[in-house]
């Protein structure tokens, strides 16, 4: 086999996004965190999903038309830092065959090469052992094994399965990887596409040779759900196999293009996402869960202002806070549902406004909160914050007379000083940084990393203050923000605790409702 022509392309995308989409919760499981968090499996699916989309909308004989389409349909359907590389991995792919109709053995070390150095660029600290990792061995392998008269299935072949070793190593360069037991998330994403990609070759290689030791299968902690979905009869083919990789115990109808279903599943928040893919969710019975994934909470101005503000939020009493700041647009989205860069960049339209500051309020949605403030033509600038509280401290420090470059300097110095911890429970066994984690476990989790784990959410929350005041001894203000799972008795009995073991602290309690999260505590 020596080229590649269009019809063979568009195949292997295809075969690229089935792959992933069969084994996207295999990816998920390998999420380091042990919390209901957003999840690398769902948003690759999801920002391929895009791209996918946008080719089969074409209809062309060139190779380079169909890696423009993917490129523009995976730019805007972004989810989550790994869909942002993965979007910048095929922008590259996409320049290395301008104007090409059909990809030659020759091409590919090119192809390697300018997609690695596309999505390096779009990652102000590339870190060793994640996606990037796998991608810089792979163009390694690209530029010293290609010959003039090798075969491009041969070729490819050595490609991935260099990939793949990077991939087994990245335990060995990320101790926290290592200490969970798991290979890196994206890496195994950007492989298992590569593998879907190589199938639809046809080749008499066997991809299948290429096998993994470390990847570690999720554990069952089964949750029930029901939901009504519209969607396909070709859709529900896809969605029903899904499910059984995905859920136990289903029952299921489907009629008049209605699927309705019973589960259990050890993670509903990413089989809703799922669902989301292929139809339109009527109903979900989960206990506090919101079934409207896609909500855009949007104010109209009826004239141009100097500033204007978007922030992601998820929780009605956090949307009630953002709504008395004049924040313009709230896009629902944070931990689980990871809004696009197309949710990002059409709030950016609607903003009537000569500035806009937007508040991504998640360490996942900053790189696709950048990539719609980059490629809008209005000037928006990221104040990268990542919990909706540092967006109050933020605005708090908003001043009209002053430049957005001042003001974003300004807000981005004051969050600095803001520790943020988190109560969540976890869904698995696991062991992070020393701390040992046991399933149903509640994790405190303080500016990023997990501090203790217990088995009452009093405790959790109460050790987990304790770091943070022994961490900076200058702390005199503490703020609970209690979620949409938690009773305001509950919440004004923690208040107690806190206030009666550090008297030389104020305690504040505001209503949050926000999901995942059991409690969200600032500390300035």
């Amino acid at each position: 086999m020596r080229e590649i022509d269009a019809n063979k392309l568009q195949q292997m995308i295809i075969g690229a996004y089935d792959l992933l989409n069969e084994n996207r919760e295999m990816v998920n499981s390998l999420n380091v965190f042990p919390v209901p968090d957003g999840d690398t499996g769902t948003n690759m699916t999801m920002t391929m999903k895009s791209g996918v989309d946008k080719v089969n909308q074409l209809n062309s004989d060139s190779c380079y038309d169909i890696a423009k389409a993917l490129s523009q349909g995976t730019l805007m359907g972004a989810r989550g830092n790994s869909g942002v590389i993965l979007s910048q991995l095929v922008r590259g792919f996409s320049k290395a065959i301008k104007g090409k109709s059909i990809i030659e053995t020759s091409d590919i070390k090119e192809i390697f090469q300018i997609a690695n150095q596309t999505a390096y660029k779009a990652v102000m600290k590339p870190t060793e052992g994640t996606i990037l990792t796998v991608s810089q061995k792979m163009t390694d392998k690209a530029n010293q094994f290609y010959t003039d008269d090798i075969s491009l299935d041969r070729y490819l072949f050595e490609i991935i399965s260099e990939g793949q070793i990077a991939l087994d190593n990245t335990p060995n360069q990320l101790p926290v990887l290592k200490e969970a037991g798991v290979v890196d998330s994206g890496g195994q994403g950007l492989i298992t596409l590569l593998k879907g990609a190589f199938s639809a070759l046809n080749s008499d290689i066997n991809i299948k040779d290429i096998e993994s030791k470390n990847v570690k299968a999720y554990k069952d902690l089964p949750f029930e759900l029901e939901f009504e979905l519209a969607t396909t009869e070709q859709s529900y083919q896809t969605i029903l196999k899904n499910l059984e990789n995905m859920a136990d115990d289903i029952e299921q109808t489907f009629e008049q293009e209605i699927l309705k279903a019973s589960l259990k599943t050890d993670n509903p928040y990413s089989l809703l996402q799922m669902l989301t893919v292929d139809g339109e969710i009527l109903k979900a019975e989960l206990t506090n869960l919101n079934p409207n994934m896609e909500k855009v909470k949007a104010r109209k101005k009826s004239q141009a202002k100097k500033y204007g503000f978007i922030a992601v939020s998820r929780g009605e009493g956090y949307d009630s806070i953002l709504e008395s700041m004049n924040i313009d647009e709230i896009i629902s989205g944070g931990q689980t549902m990871n809004p696009s860069t197309e949710d990002i960049f059409n709030s950016l339209d609607r903003v009537n406004a000569e500035n806009i500051i937007i508040f991504p309020n998640n360490k996942n949605i900053i790189m696709s909160a950048k990539q719609a403030a980059e490629i809008t033509e209005k000037n928006a600038v990221v104040v990268e914050t990542r919990s909706i509280p540092e967006t109050f401290t933020a605005m708090l420090e908003f001043d009209p007379d002053s430049s957005i470059e001042e003001n974003v300097e300004n807000m981005n110095e004051v969050i600095k000083y803001l520790h943020v911890a988190e109560i969540s429970i976890s869904i698995r066994d696991t062991s992070i940084k020393g701390v040992e984690i046991s399933r149903d476990d509640y994790l405190g989790i303080l500016d990023g990393d997990i501090v203790t784990s217990n088995k009452k959410i009093v405790d959790t929350a109460l050790k987990t203050v304790d770091h943070a005041l022994a961490k900076d001894s200058d702390l005199s203000l503490v703020t609970l923000y209690y979620g949409e799972d938690i009773d305001k008795k509950d919440a004004k009995d923690l208040v107690k605790k806190i206030s009666k073991k550090h008297k030389d602290v104020d305690v504040e309690l505001v209503y949050g409702g926000q999901p995942v999260y059991y409690y969200t505590i600032t500390l300035e």
